[in-house]
């Protein structure tokens, strides 16, 4: 017996309906018995190509989910109608989750970006920045100021080297171009390997831009500003600083997450500038002494830095020879220079230093804040979906299995998540130039920042979905229908621990988040409130930035003097208060020149201490006699300690720094301590000399204005000023403004940090709204009946508030212990830092109870105020 082909039979059993199967094998099997007895290879043939035609949509099998499309669309039809019907609780849910994922979105971008700084070079992971641990008499100083020679010497000597490029600060200048002229002060000067290197994106021009001599390339931004939309190619650039360049090329504006930042570059065609310098620095800058750049290496395909750091030292004895000491050269990779370079003194124009603690403390603020929105919208879903206990019971005795009710909680609860990121998104757009304003950094709403959120986002609404879907569909849809329909309610003890868990977490988020807002606040009033020690009022700071200014100090300060919007002038080495470092040098009693101490040393004119209001403890201040003035030294009281207290007054001492030694000076007086650096560091042993010493030139000038015309005083010194410097540009501030710069990461940390507790105070309570509403409706009937046996008004509210209170005093306990630890923490990372108390504490759960109360009697008023029969008539 001839036998028809198992495959294609085996087909038609898989895809044919069942109620077909027999009546269709067995006309084909008999045509095929047939076909065979003429012709058994033909027939088989034409009983494959039988059922492929017999492969028709009537014959085929109906597939269980053959009704999904129809039945998501009633399930998102229900779930439209369950979000108008419980409108008031669906702008809640959606509201606090909105607000949770637009806080959290946010947050995510600035992680991201952060993360992404010098990501978009090709070659970042083999890029690096040489640095230079200068070995100082205190200790190792890390700079990034190399020998413009190095990079020279790299590429041709060490065989993993690929590239190396010296790069330099420009000089603040102005440029001058078809008769305009503007002040620049963002421009680089870079050796022409620097577009082997990094990859910066052109948008007119090339690689080989700074190859010809006196080479310019510019901006996008600065091109604009300089030609509109000319073609600037060609074009010549008058730097006053340096001389005439052509432009060779335009550059897409420089990414925010990029380290080096810059408006222009320029080749190292500085003979022009050099005659703008003192004689010694055109010698110093291009010497293997010199310290005057930074310098970048391309390491090869193999990356070997320790192989790098090993060669490093024979080459640089090569150059410098080994009569004097060599100090020490390592590599930093460019992708951890954001984070890693805030220790390394110097840079190359303006950058963002990057807070690794910050970005893990806003993560994880971001990550509480997106739970309590989530923990409210599953709190109130879950509240809700007990009352659907009957349209459940009707589901499943009409058919609906458990998995079909599992899938309609899921499809509503995507629904409202889905809306919730939608307005979120808007409130991003809203919200991003504030953050922006508040934290430096430029986020803006594209695809390459929406891009890389895209996954946390999706993640978030799966995982909030599930969460609030999957629970009231798992706990609903175990109960028989014939139970569900005889009652109702059901048993929901189960719900009601989970829900009462996640208020207390709630609560003891909001606990924590407040307690250390006040904290917070407490220590920044504590440090904008402290006397420094100095005066900062109405003093007016001018950085000398010119051998002309420098130089003419004494005719600039005479002047300035003759006006009468002038009080007082006076000179100094560094501006005290934390903007600026000062020197650091070794001080031994002249009698005792072996026991040395380190000390911070300041230099200023004789009336310094006056202008600044030092207290003198003892002896006196300056004399006014430059001869006398210039072996005087003023100390402060921690300096004091070192040398006997109050009693140092008279006595000799020695200076020495790594440059100059043995310089003999009095101790003339004895100052209050005062605040040289910002309030993070304890105050340091400080010693003041004459602004004429042998260890730091005058660096500022301190100009006490009269406060009645700020304006007037302001141009009087910009009119003297720029008389003797040659840019005509003055670059001042005033002291209570450099001194808030000194903790502008406060002040960020302290506004972004008050903005996050604001938001979790309002999700916070939109749960709490959302939860004390639904009680009051769910338990109707119940206050109604109670009433009527004689329940009192305030008896019922009671009721109502009583389970939050519960989990409010449950969460204090838990909450207190823990904002403690980290508030404990926090402040260690301050020399001078507030005392923690109670009252911070007390504060915080007294606000939280009294909007507890006040929400419930606001809300259950009405309830506990109407009708019995209206109660009971309810349902």
């Amino acid at each position: 017996m001839n036998n028809p082909p198992k495959i294609p039979l085996r087909f038609l059993r898989w895809f044919c309906r069942e109620d077909f199967i027999d009546e269709i094998e067995g006309d084909l099997i008999e045509l095929f018995e047939m076909r065979a007895q003429s012709n058994l290879k033909k027939a088989r043939y034409r009983f494959a190509w039988d059922i492929l035609r017999s492969f028709r949509w009537i014959n085929i099998k109906k597939s269980k989910y053959s009704n999904s499309t129809a039945m998501f669309s009633n399930y998102f039809k229900i779930g439209y109608r369950n979000l108008v019907k419980d409108f008031r609780f669906s702008v809640i849910n959606i509201t606090g989750l909105a607000i949770g994922l637009s806080v959290f979105i946010t947050m995510i971008m600035m992680v991201n970006h952060e993360y992404s700084f010098d990501k978009f070079h090709s070659k970042a992971d083999r890029i690096y920045q040489v640095i230079q641990d200068f070995q100082l008499h205190d200790g190792p100083d890390p700079e990034i100021h190399t020998s413009t020679q190095l990079a020279k010497a790299l590429r041709e000597d060490l065989p993993n080297v690929e590239s190396a490029v010296t790069i330099t600060g420009a000089a603040s200048t102005w440029a001058t171009t078809d008769d305009k002229r503007f002040f620049e002060e963002e421009g680089i000067v870079a050796w022409p390997e620097f577009f082997q290197i990094f990859d910066f994106e052109f948008a007119k021009g090339n690689k080989n831009a700074l190859k010809p001599a006196r080479s310019i390339v510019l901006t996008e931004a600065l091109a604009t500003k300089y030609y509109g939309f000319e073609n600037p190619i060609g074009k010549t650039v008058n730097l006053e600083y340096y001389g005439d360049f052509t432009v060779t090329a335009v550059l897409k504006d420089i990414p925010s997450n990029s380290y080096i930042q810059f408006e222009y570059l320029i080749t190292p065609d500085l003979d022009i500038y050099f005659e703008n310098t003192a004689p010694w620095f055109s010698r110093w800058f291009p010497s293997w002494r010199g310290n005057a750049a930074t310098t970048y290496v391309l390491l090869d395909e193999n990356n070997n830095q320790a192989q790098f750091e090993s060669q490093i030292e024979p080459l640089l004895e090569k150059y410098l020879g080994t009569d004097d000491p060599i100090n020490s050269h390592y590599l930093i990779g460019l992708l951890d220079l954001h984070f890693g370079s805030n220790g390394i003194d110097g840079r190359v124009n303006k950058y963002v230093k990057g807070d690794l603690q910050k970005i893990k403390l806003f993560t994880i603020i971001a990550i509480v804040i997106l739970a309590m929105a989530c923990f409210n919208y599953i709190n109130i879903t879950t509240a809700r979906s007990i009352r659907r206990t009957k349209e459940v019971g009707i589901r499943k005795s009409i058919g609906a299995i458990k998995s079909q009710i599992t899938w309609q909680f899921l499809t509503e609860s995507f629904l409202l998540v889905f809306v919730s990121v939608l307005l979120s998104v808007i409130l991003i757009f809203f919200v991003l130039p504030y953050f922006n304003l508040v934290t430096g950094i430029d986020l803006r709403l594209n695809t390459e920042t929406i891009l890389p959120v895209v996954p946390y986002v999706i993640a978030t609404i799966l995982l909030v979905t599930v969460l609030a879907g999957f629970y009231p569909a798992l706990y609903l849809s175990k109960f028989s229908a014939i139970k569900v329909l005889k009652n109702s309610t059901i048993n929901s003890k189960g719900n009601n621990w989970l829900r009462n868990g996640l208020v207390t977490i709630q609560y003891a988020s909001v606990i924590i988040i407040l307690a250390a807002l006040f904290i917070v606040n407490q220590q920044y009033n504590y440090m904008s409130s402290k006397s420094l020690g100095f005066k900062t009022d109405q003093l007016m700071i001018v950085e000398i930035n010119s051998g002309g200014v420098r130089n003419n100090y004494n005719t600039i300060k005479n002047e300035l003097e003759k006006s009468s919007h002038i009080k007082n002038v006076t000179g100094l080495t560094r501006m005290i208060g934390g903007s600026r470092s000062p020197v650091t040098i070794s001080v031994a009693d002249f009698e005792l020149p072996d026991e040395t101490t380190t000390m911070k040393f300041y230099g200023m004119d004789s009336n310094g201490p006056e202008v600044l209001s030092f207290e003198i403890l003892a002896g006196s201040g300056f004399t006014g006699t430059k001869g006398l003035d210039s072996t005087s030294v003023l100390i402060n009281e921690t300096a004091a300690s070192k040398f006997g207290g109050l009693n140092a007054v008279g006595k000799w001492v020695v200076l020495n720094s790594d440059d100059n030694e043995n310089f003999k000076a009095q101790i003339k007086g004895v100052a209050k301590d005062f605040h040289l650096e910002s309030m993070h560091e304890p105050i340091k042993p400080t010693i003041i000399g004459y602004y004429k010493n042998p260890f730091m030139s005058l660096d500022d000038i301190v100009i006490e204005i009269d406060g009645n015309n700020v304006q007037g005083a302001i141009a009087v010194v910009e009119k003297i000023h720029n008389r003797y410097d040659k840019n005509g540009v003055m670059d001042w501030r005033f002291m209570d403004e450099m001194i808030q710069e000194a903790y502008e990461d406060e002040a960020m940390f302290q506004k972004v940090f008050t903005g996050a507790s604001m938001v979790s105070l309002i999700i916070a309570f939109l749960g709490v709204i959302g939860l004390i509403s639904y009680n009051v409706i769910a338990r109707t009937k119940e206050f109604g009946i109670r009433k009527i046996l004689g329940a009192k008004f305030q008896q019922i509210l009671m009721l109502q508030g009583k389970s939050f209170v519960w989990n409010l005093a449950i969460s204090s306990l838990i909450a207190i212990p823990i904002a403690v630890f980290l508030a404990s923490n926090w402040l260690s990372n301050y020399a001078f830092r507030i005392s923690l108390n109670a009252i911070p504490f007390l504060l915080v759960i007294v606000i939280v109870s009294l909007i507890t109360v006040l929400t419930v009697v606001f809300i259950g008023h009405k309830v506990a105020r109407s009708n019995p029969s209206e109660s009971l008539r309810y349902e």
